[in-house]
């Protein structure tokens, strides 16, 4: 998956947070000085809104739940609840995403959940993305180096990773800094490599491809837990990202067949 685009939406993250937030701050309404918020906004008691580094702008129909912690600058879009005990900083979340935990320089695109326990920092999530819960991703080096993306130096100190789309993480998993994920991956375990799309990952290292059908069946109950219909264009965009990507899963030597985690 080429992920450069998505490194400089990380890398370009606070600056791009602080162009945004004056313009979405109209037309909403300003419940403490830099916190603005849109219709139906439900924010349960004992919330601790830090505009200390930016604004706030929370979007229609989102719930805060008591006990949370939010930090500027931050976009929380519309239709989207965010769990007790959170705390969110310097992060776009996007629509109709379910977020809890420890965030920080996150970018999420729609539909993608991250609802549990677990450290996830200066990272991209691509949509639809299911973070289980305790699923963690380093953004340091023991030995405070430098980090590599993609086989690239970022000249970054801190950088977590990149999940592409329909993704899924499985409870307590681990990520290395800087790993690739790529569109429609299961991970399990602690994952030290990067991972092509329509992979799982299993704690050994090891690498299986997830069949079409599987990928597909997955996002159609996944999508309709949204009550989004899985369409006929999203089965032939399946089909044409699974195509697409073929070459990368035999150059990462990708086993077909029956998982097994043994």
């Amino acid at each position: 998956m080429e992920f450069k685009k998505f490194l400089n939406l990380i890398v370009n993250n606070e600056q791009d947070l602080k162009k945004s937030l004056p313009l979405l701050q109209a037309g909403r309404k300003e419940i403490q000085k830099g916190v603005f918020i849109g219709k139906n906004v439900l924010i349960e008691p004992n919330i601790f809104f830090d505009t200390s580094k930016g604004e706030i702008v929370i979007g229609d129909n989102t719930k805060i739940k008591a006990n949370s912690i939010l930090r500027g600058p931050l976009i929380i879009g519309k239709n989207c609840v965010v769990n007790s005990f959170a705390e969110i900083s310097s992060s776009r979340i996007a629509d109709t995403c379910k977020i809890g935990g420890e965030m920080e320089h996150i970018v999420m695109q729609n539909y993608s959940n991250k609802s549990h326990h677990g450290y996830l920092g200066y990272s991209y999530i691509g949509n639809w993305v299911n973070i289980g819960g305790g699923t963690s991703v380093a953004t340091l080096k023991n030995t405070y180096s430098l980090i590599k993306m993609g086989g690239v130096e970022t000249g970054l100190q801190f950088l977590g990773c990149v999940i592409g789309d329909y993704s899924k993480t499985a409870i307590n998993t681990s990520i290395f800094c800087g790993k690739v994920i790529g569109m429609s991956s299961h991970l399990y375990g602690t994952v030290t490599k990067d991972v092509p799309s329509f992979t799982s990952h299993i704690a050994t290292g090891k690498l299986y491809e997830l069949p079409l059908e599987v990928a597909k069946k997955v996002q159609k109950a996944m999508a309709k837990r949204r009550q989004v219909e899985f369409t006929k264009k999203d089965h032939e965009l399946f089909e044409k990202l699974f195509k697409t990507t073929a070459l990368d899963r035999k150059m990462a030597k990708v086993k077909k067949g029956k998982l097994s985690f043994k």
